[in-house]
């Protein structure tokens, strides 16, 4: 039975190596920065990837804006173009190809901006939806029924809902403009990754992000 012992004490010892060779790798690996470098490449690579979709779908709103007049909407998405260009600048500048990056920053921000261009897709949709309003307005002289009046009256309320669902869209927008211009400037001055948790900017960025998210989840559940 000697053969039998010695062939199970060498396969344990095998199977031992094996596990700690398995083990070890990832660990060298991550010693040698590795996993530090393809974090960089990642980001990046995502970075740049979302920075041009959101950019495209902003050219792509901006038409369609135009074409239905609504002059604020428009001019909110060359500012908002305008700061995710700032914010990509930033990321590039202060977080690509370093080893440490305030992850919470990157995705609340990104969070943000992607709710800030929901906002303006939903007033493609109102845009839309005045313009069938005002295209079945009556004159006056054509209202001659009181069954007409009051088709014409609900479709004058529901005009005015419209619009102030408009308005209430673009003062979202300033907010979330304004959150993002204020942390953006905050991050591109910070002296140390330490200090970003303690940024009320950054708070405050963080908590819009949250209530995006949320707004996401009841538009697609819609």
């Amino acid at each position: 039975m000697w053969w039998f012992q010695g062939g199970w004490l060498l396969s344990t010892i095998y199977a031992v190596i094996t596990v700690v060779a398995l083990f070890s790798i990832p660990l060298m690996y991550r010693l040698m920065g590795y996993t530090d470098s393809d974090d960089v490449v990642r980001l990046k690579q995502q970075e740049q990837e979302g920075h041009q979709q959101l950019i495209d779908r902003l050219a792509t709103l901006k038409t369609e804006l135009s074409d239905l007049k609504l002059d604020k909407a428009v001019h909110q998405t060359d500012v908002l173009s305008q700061i995710i260009n700032d914010y990509h600048a930033v990321v590039a500048t202060r977080f690509l190809g370093k080893k440490h990056s305030p992850l919470t920053y990157l995705g609340a921000a990104r969070t943000v901006q992607r709710n800030a261009i929901q906002n303006l897709t939903d007033m493609v949709a109102i845009g839309h939806s005045v313009e069938t309003i005002r295209r079945n307005k009556l004159d006056d002289n054509a209202i001659d029924s009181e069954a007409i009046q009051q088709r014409q009256d609900k479709q004058m309320d529901l005009l005015k809902e419209q619009n102030d669902r408009l308005d209430n869209l673009l003062e979202e927008n300033r907010k979330l403009f304004n959150a993002l211009m204020e942390t953006a400037v905050e991050v591109a001055n910070i002296k140390s990754f330490n200090e970003f948790e303690r940024l009320d900017t950054l708070s405050r960025l963080v908590s819009l992000a949250e209530i995006a998210k949320k707004t996401e989840k009841v538009h697609l559940s819609s």
